[in-house]
């Protein structure tokens, strides 16, 4: 669990060099817990086995599976996200409110992401302000 100085971290992310990245950013802003699922078997075992503060999705992953399963259950829990995509297409619009970080991006957007992810707490499904 997260001390008040560390935060937990949830990563879905297929790509392992993409991810590394992250997990070193999130390391070096005081990060104590990173969590990292390259699919959604893997993200929905790391949801039930760890609390998290916020998570950050890809939303193409591998094998033609998509991050919005992933992200209901964490809105449903009540947990902040956002996406990283290069992808230019559109994002369900159930998760039109939630923040995008588009890659490639630097550590310093990163850190922005975090900071407003980590600074907006728990919401209740539905209930989380536009960013």
């Amino acid at each position: 669990m997260a001390t008040s100085s560390e935060f937990a971290i949830l990563i879905v992310e297929d790509q392992s060099l993409i991810a590394l990245g992250i997990e070193d950013a999130i390391r070096g802003s005081g990060g104590g817990l990173v969590g990292c699922a390259a699919r959604l078997s893997e993200a929905f075992a790391l949801i039930e086995t760890a609390s998290w503060d916020a998570a950050l999705l890809d939303i193409r992953l591998a094998h033609g599976e998509t991050a919005y399963p992933v992200a209901e259950r964490l809105r449903a829990m009540g947990i902040p996200f956002a996406f990283l995509t290069a992808w230019d297409g559109d994002i369900d619009a159930r998760y039109c409110d939630a923040p995008v970080l588009g890659k490639p991006f630097s550590e310093a957007e990163l850190q922005d992401c975090l900071r407003m992810l980590i600074g907006s707490g728990r919401y209740a499904a539905g209930e989380r302000q536009v960013a």
